[in-house]
């Protein structure tokens, strides 16, 4: 599961998750939208928050895709 699709689920604001983890919303965000892929640390902090419903591999692999 993507991480926007996650947050919908749960009904989390992208705001809410960010205070979460500590980073900033607009930062977030582009992870979101695939315009940045985190650091490995907050990629295993996101897995860990949501449960393992979004993937350490899917994040880190989204800036790929992001750009295609």
């Amino acid at each position: 599961m993507n991480l926007d699709t996650y947050l919908k689920s749960v009904k989390c604001t992208q705001r809410q998750f960010a205070a979460k983890l500590n980073v900033s919303p607009s930062y977030l965000n582009e992870i979101v939208k695939g315009t940045k892929s985190p650091s490995l640390s907050l990629a295993i902090r996101i897995e860990n928050e949501t449960g393992g419903e979004v993937a350490v591999a899917s994040l880190l692999s989204q800036q790929d895709r992001g750009a295609a």
